[in-house]
């Protein structure tokens, strides 16, 4: 294969992606093959310049992906921090006869993303030409699929990235359990009375409610969480690795938060809020329906509260309605 095919092969590649793990890990894989380096990955630091999630490659076929206990050496802080005073997109530095290039792919005042290149060698001007125009793509590409996948009002996630966040789950690719006392959880959170909102102070101050909403939520929850708006009102979070009291002391946090919304003329700001633990050998169908005769009991016992699905199966206000994967036959 020719090095312009080759070229256009990797384009053609990552560009057929829908996924942003995986369009990232097509990315690693096509700089491999270009420059066959000692270790490739891409580094997410949060606003408070934290790393929250690493995608490794080395020169094996797997890629690991790191949420939790991330290193990030002295040296490479340094790198960063010299790239985001001098606002440079791009950075060489040699050291013990090996070169470390580091390209800036995202910036913004949620995160920061980095492109890191370890090589033997350093890459030839050609080389350099050639990484840099596919960086030029993805970056564009990364933008035009994110923003499919983004409400364009609040910034969150969409529905649709919803049903494909489900999906991904089940397959045990986004979320995995990592203790006993650990677990995943599903909460669906509606506006008290938004309707009153928008009749009484126009759409307008409805929509700023919902931005307000979903500055707190990206505020009160982490970069492992995925925050959703499900439509109107309504939106979804899926927890990572939690127990049940960290659950409750999150979204009770939450609560206590969109409280504290102020603005002309309107009553304070309200939410009610139900949540089940998410399980893989039950249909996700079924949790959002346990999620949301826990919201619905929220609703008609005083809203702004928080429930959990268990506590009114419990108190035997919900009979338990799950349906595993075993006990139907799918065609």
């Amino acid at each position: 294969m020719s090095i312009s095919n080759n070229i256009l092969h990797h384009i053609e590649n990552f560009t057929s992606q829908r996924d942003k793990e995986l369009l990232a890990f097509s990315l690693l894989k096509s700089i491999r093959e270009i420059l066959s380096p000692i270790r490739t990955s891409i580094l997410t630091l949060n606003g408070q310049d934290e790393p929250t999630m690493e995608i490794a490659l080395t020169n094996g076929e797997s890629c690991e992906y790191r949420y939790q206990d991330i290193s990030v050496s002295d040296s490479t802080r340094a790198s960063l921090d010299y790239i985001n005073t001098w606002h440079l997109d791009e950075l060489m530095k040699a050291h013990d006869d090996q070169y470390t290039s580091f390209h800036v792919l995202q910036q913004s005042r949620q995160q920061n993303q980095y492109l890191i290149i370890t090589l033997d060698n350093k890459p030839s001007r050609s080389e350099s030409y050639i990484v840099k125009g596919m960086l030029s793509i993805y970056g564009n590409f990364s933008s035009l699929l994110a923003e499919s996948q983004t409400d364009e009002l609040t910034g969150l996630m969409n529905r649709k990235t919803f049903e494909e966040s489900i999906v991904k789950l089940y397959q045990g690719t986004a979320f995995e359990e990592e203790s006993d006392l650990k677990s995943n959880w599903i909460a669906i959170i509606d506006l008290d009375h938004f309707k009153n909102i928008n009749d009484s102070a126009g759409h307008l101050y409805g929509d700023e409610v919902l931005i307000h909403v979903s500055r707190i939520m990206r505020q009160t929850f982490t970069q492992d969480d995925m925050l959703f708006r499900f439509g109107g009102e309504e939106f979804i979070i899926l927890m990572r690795n939690r127990t049940r009291s960290q659950c409750a002391e999150n979204l009770d946090k939450l609560r206590l938060n969109v409280q504290e919304i102020v603005m002309n003329n309107l009553d304070p700001i309200t939410i009610s809020i139900g949540v089940c633990e998410f399980q893989k050998d039950v249909f996700h169908v079924t949790l959002m329906d346990q999620a949301d005769q826990a919201l619905y009991y929220s609703k008609q016992n005083g809203r702004n509260r928080v429930t959990f699905y268990e506590e009114i199966v419990e108190a035997g206000l919900a009979k338990d309605n799950s349906v595993t994967h075993g006990d139907i036959d799918l065609f």
